[in-house]
C-alpha cells in the first residue's frame, strides 16, 4: 500500500487536494482509492497554512513512513510459508541460459553477489509481489523460497549499475532468444506510453508532457518493440516532453544495428506515430515498409478521401465481409493504390516533399461503430451542457471543444476565444465516420486481410504497457536517480519478456500472462518442519495445463519432499 497527492481543479474554486492510496486487487492490478480530503488550496491558506501543497505532501510522506515501518516490522519473523511459483520464470531463465555471459560483462563492478543470481531475484520479485525496493528487500525476496537475501543498499546498488546500460540486458535476452527459439523481425510492431511521477518539480527526464494517464504531473516516456511473434525485442526510455514519433526511427534503427538484422522490415504503429518524416525514414531512406493507421476525421484526408472511405459497392468500389461462425458480419474492408504525396521540414528547417505508392485498406466494424456513436452522442450532452455557459474560454473546455464554436472576444483586457454555439457539422462527420478505420501501407501486393489482421496485431503492444502498469505496477516508482529509474523499467521489462515466452512459447499463447501471474503469485509451501512442505495448490485449468505441459506430476501432491521441490525448480521446458 502506498499514498500519494493528487491536485484537481473540480471548480472555479481552484486547486483540490486529496490523499489517495494505491492497492493491489488481484486479477485487477493497481487500484486507487480516497484516503483523505485535504481541501481546497484557498481554503488552507486562510486557516492559516502558508503553503499548503508542502503540507498535504509531509502527510503523504508521514503515511507512507509508517506503512513501510509496518513491512520492516515483519522482518526478523519471517513466515515458514515461501512462494514457490516463482519456479515457471526460474526455468524459463534457465533455458534462455543468460548466468555465464552476464556475470562476465558486469565482472568489473565488484558486487558482493553475482549479478546474474541478482537480476533474477528482482525478476521474480517483480512478478511475485511488485512494489518499493525496500518492499522487495524486506518483504518479497525473503519469501521465495531458497533465495538468497540482499540488503537495501545492494538492491539500489544494482538497479542502478542495471540503469547505466539497460540497453546490454536487453541485448542480452534478445541474444539468448535468437539462439534458444529464432527471431522473427520482417514485422515490428512498435508503440509509446509514458509515467507520471508525484513530484512537483520537473528534472532532466522527468518532464512535463501530455500523460496518457491525464494526470497533471511530470512523465517519463517509453517505446516498446515487438518482433513478429509479438514478443518483446526493444525499449527505449526518453524525457516526457520529447514527442515519441522519432523513437521508431532510433528504436529500428538500434535494433537492426546490435543484432545485424538485414533485409527489409515492415513497421506497424497507430496513427500517433503515423507522420511524413517517419514515412520518408522506412521507404526512402532504410528500404524498409510501413502498416500505419490514419484518421479518418478532420483535416487528415482530403474531400475525396472521405468520400472513397463512405461510399458504397459499386463497379469500382467492392466491399468484402467478414462473418462470424453465425452468419454475422464481424468487419468488411475494400481498398485501393495510388500515389500520394508528403512533406516535412528536416532537422534544418529544410521542406521535404516526396511521392509515395501506397496500397489504402478501409474498413467498417459495426460493433465499433455502435460504440462509438455511443461515445460521441455522450460529449455531445456535455458540450450541449457546457456551452450554456459562454463566458468560460476554449481551454476550459478540453476534448469537448471540438463539438463548440467559438468566438474571438475580449475578456479582461485579453483576446480569448468564447464558446458561442454547438458545431453540428463537426458532430454529423464525427457520426458517419464511427466504425470506420483507414490504414495506409507500402505493400502494395499484400492482401488487403491479411493487412487488417497485422494492424490489428497492435493490440498485444497494448497490452504489453497494461501488464506492465498493473500487474508488474512499473509505476509508482519510488526512486530518484535517472540510473536507478532506467534500472527499475529494465527490470519491468524483462519480467515482461520472461512472461511472454511462457505464454508464447511453452504455452503456446492457450494461457495468458494474467493466469500465468496469477499461479506464480498463489503457489507457496509451508514448512512443516518434518522435513514436509504442505502446498495450497488448488485445481484449476491454469493448474491443469502447466502441470500437463510441463510434465510434473508432483506439483499437485498435498505433501512435498525438498527433492520434489528441487525437481520443479530444476524442471526442463
Amino acid at each position: 500500500m502506498r499514498y500519494f497527492l493528487k491536485k484537481t481543479k473540480p471548480s472555479k474554486k481552484g486547486l483540490y487536494l486529496q490523499i489517495y492510496r494505491t492497492n493491489y486487487v488481484p486479477g485487477k492490478g493497481n487500484q486507487n482509492k480516497s484516503h483523505q480530503v485535504v481541501g481546497y488550496v484557498e481554503d488552507l491558506i486562510a486557516q492559516g497554512i502558508s503553503d499548503p501543497i508542502k503540507y498535504a505532501q509531509n502527510l503523504v510522506d508521514k503515511l507512507n513512513e509508517n506503512a513501510d515501518s509496518k513491512i520492516v516490522k515483519q522482518i526478523g519473523d519471517v513466515s515458514a510459508t515461501k512462494n514457490l511459483g516463482y519456479f515457471l520464470l526460474k526455468i524459463m531463465i534457465d533455458e534462455l541460459g543468460i548466468d555465464k555471459i552476464l556475470n562476465m560483462f558486469t565482472s568489473n563492478k565488484h558486487f558482493d553477489f553475482k549479478m546474474s543470481d541478482f537480476l533474477r531475484s528482482m525478476i521474480y520479485a517483480q512478478v511475485a509481489n511488485p512494489g518499493s525496493k525496500l518492499k522487495a528487500c524486506e518483504n518479497v525476496i525473503p519469501e521465495l523460497y531458497d533465495r538468497e537475501t540482499y540488503s537495501y543498499d545492494q538492491i539500489l546498488d544494482g538497479v542502478n549499475f542495471i540503469g547505466q546500460d539497460y540497453q546490454k540486458y536487453i541485448e542480452l535476452f534478445n541474444m539468448k532468444i535468437n539462439e534458444t527459439y529464432g527471431r522473427k523481425t520482417s514485422i515490428n510492431y512498435f508503440d509509446c506510453t509514458n509515467y507520471y511521477f508525484e513530484i512537483d518539480v520537473e528534472d532532466e527526464i522527468r518532464r512535463n508532457g501530455p500523460c496518457k494517464e491525464e494526470k497533471h504531473a511530470p512523465i517519463i516516456g517509453q517505446a516498446l518493440l515487438l518482433d513478429q511473434e509479438q514478443i518483446p525485442l526493444g525499449m527505449m526510455m526518453y524525457p516526457g516532453n520529447e514527442s515519441e514519433k522519432p523513437y521508431i526511427r532510433k528504436i529500428i534503427e538500434d535494433t537492426k544495428s546490435r543484432y545485424d538484422i538485414e533485409g527489409r522490415t515492415i513497421q506497424i504503429a497507430d496513427k500517433g506515430l503515423n507522420c511524413a518524416k517517419n514515412i520518408y525514414s522506412a521507404v526512402k531512406e532504410s528500404n524498409d515498409g510501413y502498416i500505419f493507421s490514419k484518421s479518418v476525421h478532420g483535416k487528415n484526408l482530403s474531400d475525396i478521401e472521405k468520400k472513397w472511405v463512405l461510399l458504397e459497392d459499386d463497379d469500382n468500389n467492392k466491399w468484402t465481409s467478414v462473418f462470424d461462425k453465425k452468419g454475422n458480419t464481424l468487419y468488411k474492408f475494400k481498398s485501393c493504390i495510388d500515389e500520394f504525396e508528403y512533406k516535412f521540414k528536416d532537422d534544418n528547417g529544410q521542406e521535404i516533399k516526396f511521392k509515395v505508392k501506397e496500397k489504402r485498406v478501409v474498413s467498417y466494424n459495426p460493433k465499433f461503430a455502435k460504440k462509438q456513436r455511443l461515445e460521441i452522442l455522450k460529449e455531445v450532452e456535455k458540450a450541449k451542457s457546457a456551452v450554456t455557459i459562454k463566458s468560460l474560454a476554449r481551454d476550459v473546455y478540453g476534448d469537448l471543444s471540438k463539438y463548440i464554436n467559438f468566438t474571438a472576444e475580449t475578456k479582461d483586457g485579453e483576446k480569448a476565444k468564447i464558446a458561442s454555439s454547438i458545431n453540428e457539422d463537426k458532430i454529423n462527420e464525427d457520426l458517419n465516420f464511427a466504425g470506420y478505420n483507414l490504414i495506409v501501407t507500402s505493400e502494395l501486393d499484400a492482401d488487403s486481410n491479411e493487412i487488417y489482421k497485422a494492424y490489428h496485431g497492435l493490440w498485444r503492444i497494448e497490452e504489453s504497457f497494461r501488464i506492465m502498469k498493473s500487474y508488474l505496477e512499473a509505476r509508482p516508482v519510488y526512486l530518484q536517480k535517472e540510473e536507478s529509474i532506467y534500472g527499475h523499467f529494465t527490470i519491468c521489462y524483462l519480467a515482461l519478456t520472461v512472461l511472454r515466452l511462457l505464454e508464447l512459447k511453452v504455452f503456446n499463447d492457450e494461457l495468458p500472462v494474467n493466469q500465468i501471474v496469477e499461479f506464480i503469485r498463489n503457489y507457496r509451501i509451508t514448512d512443516t518442519g518434518e522435513g514436509l512442505f504442505i502446498n495450497n495448490a488448488t485445481k484449476s485449468q491454469t493448474f491443469l495445463m502447466i502441470k500437463e505441459k510441463l510434465g510434473l506430476s508432483k506439483l499437485g501432491n498435498l505433501a512435498l519432499k525438498k527433492r520434489d521441490i528441487e525437481s520443479l525448480l530444476n524442471a526442463m521446458i
